[in-house]
């Protein structure tokens, strides 16, 4: 009887070499993962998740197939199930939940976490560096990407009046794009502090002010702060602490030239500027960038020599913890005062009206966050055992909002987790983020842990404020940074627990074709909803439902188009369609007031006002009725 690794082994010549080559593998995955999802809108829309999906089962897969030492450790299988085990709560929830699009919609993205964590700790066991060195890379570019777009905007500028002049693309949102910035410049520090050779620490140096000029250019409050968070722990964590600090004071200068040479280029940094002046500050500002970026890399180098040499006494090391505890009790001392102050101007305060944006850096404010809170705290207590299913965050928020401000997510993970999945839904995501900290205190003497353990605890940290996990890229940076300290290369399969990893591998990219497959005819319907070509518009509507069909929106999508075109009648059927697949959502109702007369539309709209009674175009409706 063949055993497993004869019945596994790849046959084709061309794998066989491939296993063979001496190739970062492990680096070229992950920075594909984080590289490719950003460029796709940072991988907020289902149609970017299937082939990223796909790509990391693939990846374990052929790791099990080639890999005799294959395995993962018992703390990261942990954590991985308990990562599945969220999955497949979300899943179940679709039971109750009364937005079953969007709660399979999150089960997929989550899926696709699943896939990047299995694929990246099977390639981890050797050298977990390697993953960091790709989510750096992929974090670099995607920066490098975003400054184009403000340094050369005559070429590669973006109009997004979303976004008020705030630096977000091509992840398409501004404060995730600061927290991958903010994330990249962790991880560039720690290459340059322990990197394994000269080069990989001067390129790791010279990444820091890119990633820190974007954290700039972004205006994102939240975002520094977890930078800073994720500083100390990251410092508090490295076992050369010395060093580290050394080589951080060698790239901070270099950093606040650039960051203090585009504070003050007001063309970029102030809405409503013309192209041609802001064109004009960008160009001027690129070799200044390019310049810092050479004098940290070189400085770095010189400062990574520095902890060889350095040896601090007991004494010495005593002085410096009082220090630090002395540092934190005066910023305690002093922040008591100003608490009560802060929570005022955080609860009340909105976004900045000066066009300068440098203005809004130093102002607390929550920008609505609070309601939304309370909003979730809400949900959570009318739901306590179950929650209201996963997806039904926005459902509420249109139900109960103060304001007519549109919101998607709560801008807090863990509550909304409370609210739609309930204690065990929120148990399940906590276990799976809490076991990389943990775990991370017996890893510290890797080279780069202590990176690692600053990337993640700023991501735990920032998605209390914001909606970071919806955006597979910046979470895949995360994902990653846990497993390169969940990763143990003393651990091996034994047969059977080889033949579950390949299975849950299969899975994984059935589940990644599926949601490549299902966005196929949703992209086609959009494409002929664009070309007015309505036969094959319904045609790819109906393939869409077939494929998917607890959703709504082939329907929604094919009624809104109609509806627009004037075609009323048709329009009307796909959006009882719509209306029949989530009953709780408003926008169906309301287009069927829109496309309706007298009692129909009186029906309709009193049901969308029933939804969402705050709603402005409803009352428009109502008026014109």
């Amino acid at each position: 009887m063949p055993s497993f690794d004869s019945a596994l082994r790849p046959q084709s010549a061309w794998l066989a070499r491939a296993s063979e080559l001496r190739l970062p593998w492990a680096t070229l995955g992950s920075f594909a993962l984080v590289a490719g999802t950003g460029a796709a809108n940072g991988g907020y829309f289902p149609s970017s998740w299937g082939l990223p999906t796909l790509l990391a089962a693939w990846i374990a897969a052929l790791v099990l197939a080639v890999r005799e030492d294959a395995g993962i450790s018992r703390d990261a299988t942990l954590a991985l199930g308990a990562l599945t085990a969220f999955v497949c709560w979300t899943v179940l929830s679709t039971v109750w939940s009364t937005n079953v699009t969007e709660a399979v919609l999150s089960a997929e993205r989550t899926t696709l976490y699943v896939a990047a964590a299995l694929a990246a700790l099977l390639c981890a066991r050797r050298s977990p560096e390697q993953l960091l060195h790709g989510a750096w890379a992929g974090s670099v570019v995607l920066c490098s990407w975003a400054l184009a777009t403000r340094l050369v905007p005559d070429r590669f500028g973006v109009s997004d009046p979303i976004a008020g002049y705030r630096l977000d693309q091509p992840i398409g949102y501004w404060n995730a794009l600061g927290l991958l910035a903010a994330m990249g410049a962790l991880l560039g520090l720690g290459i340059a502090a322990r990197g394994r050779s000269p080069l990989g620490r001067a390129v790791g140096a010279a990444g820091v002010p890119i990633c820190i000029t974007t954290l700039y250019f972004t205006f994102s409050r939240g975002a520094w702060i977890a930078l800073a968070c994720g500083l100390v722990a990251a410092v508090a964590l490295a076992p050369r602490r010395v060093q580290v600090i050394a080589v951080a004071v060698a790239v901070a200068p270099f950093t606040a030239v650039v960051v203090w040479r585009a504070s003050v280029s007001s063309a970029l940094t102030t809405v409503g500027s013309p192209l041609a002046t802001a064109a004009h500050e960008g160009h001027r500002l690129l070799p200044v960038l390019a310049g810092c970026a050479v004098g940290a890399a070189v400085l770095a180098l010189l400062a990574a020599r520095v902890d060889p040499d350095v040896n601090l006494g007991p004494q010495a090391r005593r002085l410096i913890a009082i220090a630090l505890a002395a540092a934190v009790v005066a910023a305690v001392f002093v922040a008591l005062p100003a608490e009560k102050r802060a929570w005022h101007t955080f609860a009340t305060a909105g976004t900045s009206s000066s066009a300068n944006l440098n203005s809004r850096l130093f102002q607390i404010g929550g920008n609505g966050r609070l309601p939304q809170w309370r909003v979730a705290w809400r949900d959570a207590a009318a739901n306590p055992i179950l929650g209201s299913g996963a997806g039904t965050y926005q459902e509420q928020w249109f139900l109960h909002r103060p304001t007519t401000s549109r919101v998607r997510n709560a801008h807090n993970l863990y509550l909304e987790t409370l609210a739609e999945l309930g204690p065990l839904g929120l148990a399940l995501l906590v276990c799976f983020l809490a076991i990389p900290i943990v775990v991370a205190f017996r890893r510290r003497h890797r080279p780069l842990a202590f990176a690692a353990f600053g990337v993640y605890v700023a991501f735990v940290l920032h998605v209390i404020v914001d909606w970071d996990w919806q955006i597979a890229s910046v979470s895949l940076v995360a994902v990653l940074a846990a497993a390169a300290l969940l990763a143990d290369g003393a651990v091996r399969f034994s047969r059977w627990q080889r033949w579950l990893a390949l299975a849950a591998a299969g899975v994984l990219g059935a589940a990644g074709i599926y949601t490549f497959a299902s966005q196929i005819p949703m992209t086609r319907l959009a494409k002929a909803e664009a070309q007015g070509n309505w036969t094959s518009a319904e045609r790819q509507a109906k393939h869409a439902a077939a494929l998917a069909p607890w959703s709504e929106d082939p329907w929604l999508s094919l009624g809104e188009a109609e509806l627009n075109a004037g075609r009323t009648a048709d329009a009307v059927v796909a959006l009882q369609k719509a209306a029949a697949k989530t009953p709780d959502d408003w926008t169906p109702w309301y287009d069927l007031a829109r496309a309706s007369t007298g009692s129909a539309r009186a029906a309709d709209l009193a049901r969308a006002r029933a939804l969402n009674p705050l709603e402005p175009e409803l009352a428009t409706l109502g008026a014109g009725s």
